[in-house]
C-alpha cells in the first residue's frame, strides 16, 4: 500500500479493499439456518432426554441465526466470529504501538535493524522478508506494519501477520 502517516486510515482502506475482492476466508453457510424454528426443533432429539443440552443447542442456532449479513469488512467480522477471515480484515482494533490481539503495530527498531540492517528497509527488503514465515514474529492475531523507504523517504507501508488456523 502506498505510504500515508496515517497508518490507521491505510489499514482500514486496505481492509476495505480485501473485503471488496472478496480475498477472505468464508465460513460455510450452515444449511440448518434456512430452517424455520419449528424445522430446526423437530430436527433434534426430544428435548426430554437430555433439556440442557437441547436448550443450549436451540439458543446457539437462534444466536447464530439472528448473526448480520455482512455488509462491510466489519460485519463480516462480526458474522464469523468463531473462524474470522485470516485476512487482514481480522485487524478490527485498529493500529497500537505495541503488539495486541486484532491489532497491527510497527516492527520494533531492534527488530527492523536485526532482519533488514537499517530502520529503512527498501519495498523489496520487506516484501521479500513478507515472503518467507513470519508466523514466528508475532502471536496469531496480531499483525504487523513495516514502512519502507525510497531515496530515504516513506514509500509504502506492508501489513502482515496471521489469523485464523
Amino acid at each position: 500500500m502506498d505510504y500515508q502517516a496515517d497508518v490507521n486510515a491505510a489499514l482500514q482502506q486496505l481492509r476495505q479493499q480485501v473485503y471488496e475482492r472478496g480475498d477472505y476466508y468464508r465460513e460455510s453457510r450452515d444449511p440448518d439456518l434456512d430452517m424455520t424454528e419449528d424445522e430446526f426443533r423437530a430436527s433434534l432429539a426430544p428435548r426430554d432426554t437430555d433439556p440442557e443440552r437441547y436448550d443450549a443447542i436451540v439458543e446457539d442456532w437462534l444466536e447464530r441465526r439472528s448473526g448480520p449479513t455482512p455488509i462491510d469488512p466489519d460485519t463480516l467480522v462480526e458474522a464469523q466470529p468463531r473462524s474470522g477471515t485470516h485476512s487482514i480484515i481480522d485487524m478490527v482494533n485498529g493500529v497500537s504501538a505495541e503488539p495486541a490481539f486484532a491489532t497491527v503495530s510497527p516492527l520494533a527498531d531492534d527488530n527492523l535493524i536485526y532482519t533488514f540492517d537499517t530502520v529503512k528497509p527498501s519495498a523489496s527488503q520487506v516484501e521479500a522478508w513478507m515472503g518467507t514465515d513470519i508466523a514466528g514474529e508475532r502471536d496469531r492475531w496480531v499483525g504487523t506494519y513495516i514502512i519502507s523507504y525510497h531515496d530515504g523517504r516513506p514509500a509504502h507501508i506492508h501489513f502482515g501477520g496471521h489469523s485464523g488456523d
